[in-house]
Formats: structure tokens, sequence, C-alpha cells
């Protein structure tokens, strides 16, 4: 019967072990599908960065008085740029912790992915009415 009763607790302890490696081979999964798009998003901020900087040179030769809220989103387009690098300098791949702990941090990497991605669509946004003009 102790025979039993270990070969059911091995069962349920890899079955427990296998879903997480699961959950976390998926999770990483996805971190790395929204790290693909946020660079994506990345690069069409930095190129609206590049507009909008020839344009506040434009401006600043016509003295424009549109050139601080050009300046305020030239400034969020590139603090959005360093969130995404820190993003991805910080970033573990490899992380070493129990598979609890390894769950969690894949976890909030993947809200923070989010975040950043967010962070760039909102700059993005932010420009485009001084890219229209």
């Amino acid at each position: 019967m102790n025979k039993i009763k270990y070969l059911i607790f091995l069962a349920v302890l890899v079955f427990t072990a296998c879903q997480q490696e699961d959950n976390e081979r998926a999770i990483k999964k996805t971190i790395d599908d929204l790290h693909n798009e946020a660079m994506v998003v990345n690069e069409k901020a930095i190129k609206t960065t590049f507009k909008l900087d020839s344009l506040l040179k434009h401006k600043r030769k016509q003295s424009n008085a549109d050139t601080v809220e050009l300046k305020k989103s030239i400034h969020q387009l590139n603090l959005a740029d360093e969130k995404m690098m820190d993003w991805m300098h910080d970033f573990q791949l490899d992380f070493k912790g129990s598979k609890t702990e390894a769950l969690k941090y894949f976890q909030d990497q993947l809200d923070s992915v989010k975040q950043v991605q967010i962070h760039l669509e909102k700059a993005i946004e932010q420009a485009k009415p001084f890219i229209k003009q």
C-alpha cells in the first residue's frame, strides 16, 4: 500500500513539474512574441522621433509657439524608447530560481513588456498631430 501511495505521489509531483515547465515555456513564448511586436512599435517610435526632430529644427527657424509641445512629444518618445531598452537589458531569459520563482518572474516580465509597448504606442499617438501638419 505504501508503494502505491509513493507512486501516486511521485506521479502527481512529476505531473505538476511538467505543468509548470509548460506554463513557463508558454509565458516565455508570449514574452518573445510581445517583445517582437514591441520592437516594431519601437522602430516606429524612433522614426517618429526623427521626423519630429526635423520638424523642430524647421519650427525653430520660424520661431513657432508649438515648439514646447513638440519638445514634450519628442521627450515622451525618447522615454518610451529608453524603457524598451531598459527592459531588454534587464530581462533574463535564463532566470535562475525555483520553478515558482521563475514562473512569477516571467509573469512579471510579461506584464512589464506589455507596459513598455503601451508606453510606446501612447508616445506615438501623442506625436501624430505634429506629423500630420
